[in-house]
């Protein structure tokens, strides 16, 4: 290589060292907050974020609910029927929820008893399951004898239970029938589609020959919707779905009422409702909205007054 082309190579590379990028001298904006622009700033996002409230606010109040506690008025293990009043007309889809009161499912080791492994229809050992499970990983702590296959295979209380854990053992496992007086033959409620689509197709598996040893059908989508733990001790969870119009009158609801709320002072309701673009009913939402546009509107005003006051005093 020619000395021409060293020195050439040579002072490319000095340059590169020394470019602006390397160097970290890349110009940038660095905006400085004064009164005026913070004022301006959370003036925006107040009236942005009150505006989000009230529309949310204003749909929510269009959802039409209709419920009923039954716990008190059913004796556990029985079937029974129960009247509900729809004041006002309900508009297909109507969403058909139970609703669970002082059931807290957002407890560390309730939500951490399961086995992600095992739902996806692998065939685990006790070994396995039992630090993810613990305390509910043999057939025996589940208090069930026998197989959902055809031919009902007894099961052995020292096997591994399938599925394992806390939450797959306290499934909500009441069931709902609906009609009226207009329509004695019953309402038919969807109870398909109810789960997020991505637990029907990919996390939740059952190899057809692990029906003899499995006490509950996984691929359940009523056992999907109840493996998501809710975050809070009051909550509803879907059942199925109406696809008709519901006009207002007397309903009877016939409740197989098998879910025992009592020993942790719980509540059981039956919830029909309406849903829009927002979802169900929720006004907690809108008002949040709504009381942080304020909080900010508050903040504009203190920096506005307060500027004018410090300039007064100079």
């Amino acid at each position: 290589m020619s000395e021409a082309k060293q020195d050439e190579r040579d002072s490319q590379y000095e340059d590169l060292l020394n470019s602006n990028f390397k160097q970290q001298k890349l110009a940038a904006w660095r905006p400085v907050p004064t009164i005026a622009s913070t004022t301006i700033t959370f003036s925006i996002f107040g009236i942005i974020f009150i505006i989000i409230g009230v529309i949310v606010l204003i749909y929510s109040n269009k959802i039409v609910e209709s419920s009923i506690r039954y716990d008190l008025l059913c004796a556990i293990d029985r079937e029974c029927e129960i009247d509900l009043e729809i004041k006002q007309k309900m508009e297909k889809p109507v969403m058909v929820y139970y609703q669970l009161v002082n059931f807290y499912q957002n407890h560390r080791r309730y939500v951490k008893s399961k086995s992600n492994n095992q739902l996806s229809g692998k065939d685990l050992k006790v070994d396995e399951i039992k630090s993810d499970c613990d305390p509910v990983f043999l057939n025996e702590h589940i208090y069930k004898t026998v197989a959902i296959d055809e031919d009902k295979t007894p099961l052995n209380p020292k096997d591994p239970a399938n599925p394992c854990g806390l939450i797959a053992k306290s499934l909500f496992n009441d069931t709902y029938t609906l009609n009226s007086n207009q329509k004695p033959e019953g309402f038919f409620i969807n109870e398909t589609g109810i789960a997020w689509q991505s637990d029907i197709d990919m996390k939740y598996k059952m190899p057809k020959e692990m029906e003899k040893k499995m006490w509950l059908n996984t691929t359940n989508e009523h056992f999907m919707v109840w493996m998501r733990p809710a975050g809070l001790p009051n909550f509803r969870k879907l059942w199925g779905r109406i696809n008709e119009d519901l006009e207002p009158g007397t309903y009877k609801i016939k409740v197989n009422n098998f879910y025992p709320v009592s020993e942790f002072n719980g509540e059981k309701h039956f919830v029909l409702s309406t849903v829009n673009a927002f979802g169900g009913k929720n006004s907690f939402i809108g008002i949040s909205y709504i009381s942080v546009g304020g909080i900010c509107l508050v903040m504009a005003l203190l920096f506005f007054f307060g500027y004018k006051s410090h300039n007064k005093t100079e």
